[in-house]
């Protein structure tokens, strides 16, 4: 057999955009087929403000997991 790669047994990590673009996908097909506009659907304020919300809780996480990493200064 052939022997593995150290890299491959690794755990994979989710690609977190492909999971978003997956999602919106499948809103966009739902409301297609059920023959309703998106716009319908959704308002543009709560989308801009999730989006909002979810920035904010990005640049935190990043911000934590930078500050656990120890400083070589």
């Amino acid at each position: 057999m052939a022997e593995r790669d150290s890299t491959s047994t690794g755990r994979r990590r989710s690609d977190l955009i492909a999971l978003v673009a997956g999602v919106l996908s499948l809103l966009v097909a739902g409301t297609g087929i059920a023959g309703v506009s998106p716009a319908d659907v959704v308002d543009l304020r709560w989308v801009l403000a999730a989006v909002a919300v979810l920035a904010g809780i990005l640049l935190l996480v990043a911000g934590l997991r930078n500050s656990r990493t120890g400083s070589d200064d």
